[in-house]
């Protein structure tokens, strides 16, 4: 529930790969009851649904998209994610992550949330899942990908007024130090870690000028959720994804 984005493993039996070798791949054949999805074609067919909605995948400073790829050395299997320009809420992006298969082995899935972490390993982790279908023959790949956005907007909606709710919730400080000690004390980041949160929060995103910490002044739920997030990224990625989930719910329980 807190700025963050969309992260993409790859190991040995998966190369990253940039949409335009997608495209190069050869086409894969089915069958009657089995209908395979060209990897380049959920690609583009999932950027026209999100562009018919006002939704554009974000860019980098360069002015390149923000979406990482990999497919399987075989080419049966891709794994992507994007970070998209639906935000409101400040500091964030919001992100789908996608795995497919035109090997029989892995439906045509989708999840959404403001972290996103697809691995090739079969790690699959988001806020909400928009879509899980197989390859059969009365697959309607355009009418899915409708069906998934409803399913992404609805819940960027709910996850929007979760996050509204967190800045306006004010901590004391004795409140904060309670939620810094339940936090630790349920061991879901290291101790170690423990001084540089308490320090982001109480200290740098107080005093600090830089836009990136100054946004975070107010003493609020939201804030302290974004001192454990932003600390988190010297987390390992697969310790860190379950560690910001948990804390994004132990956060989430402040809304209910």
């Amino acid at each position: 529930m807190a700025a963050a984005g969309s992260s993409l493993s790859a190991h040995k039996n998966t190369n990253l790969v940039t949409r335009e070798q997608i495209a190069m791949l050869p086409p894969v054949q089915g069958t009657d009851t089995f209908k395979p999805v060209p990897h380049i074609e959920l690609i583009v067919s999932l950027e026209q649904v999100l562009n018919s909605r006002g939704i554009q995948i974000a860019e980098n400073n360069q002015g390149l998209k923000k979406e990482q790829f990999a497919i399987g050395k075989d080419g049966y299997r891709l794994f992507g994610t994007l970070d998209l320009t639906l935000n409101g809420i400040g500091g964030t992006c919001a992100s789908l992550g996608l795995r497919t298969a035109n090997n029989k082995t892995m439906a045509l899935q989708m999840i959404a949330g403001l972290r996103v972490f697809v691995c090739d390993n079969m790690a699959f982790s988001g806020d909400t899942i928009m879509l899980k279908r197989r390859h059969t023959s009365g697959l309607n790949l355009m009418d899915e990908l409708f069906i998934a956005m409803d399913r992404y907007e609805q819940h960027y909606k709910t996850l929007k007024g979760e996050v509204d709710v967190l800045k306006t919730y004010e901590l004391t400080e004795n409140a904060a130090k309670v939620i810094l000690h339940d936090v630790f004390a349920q061991q879901i980041m290291p101790v170690r870690l423990f001084p540089e949160v308490s320090e982001t929060y109480f200290s740098k995103y107080v005093i600090s000028e830089v836009p990136r910490y100054a946004a975070f002044r107010d003493r609020t739920a939201w804030s302290l959720l974004n001192s454990f997030t932003d600390v988190a990224q010297a987390m390992p990625l697969t310790t860190r994804i379950k560690a910001t989930q948990l804390v994004g719910k132990l956060f989430g329980g402040l809304v209910k």
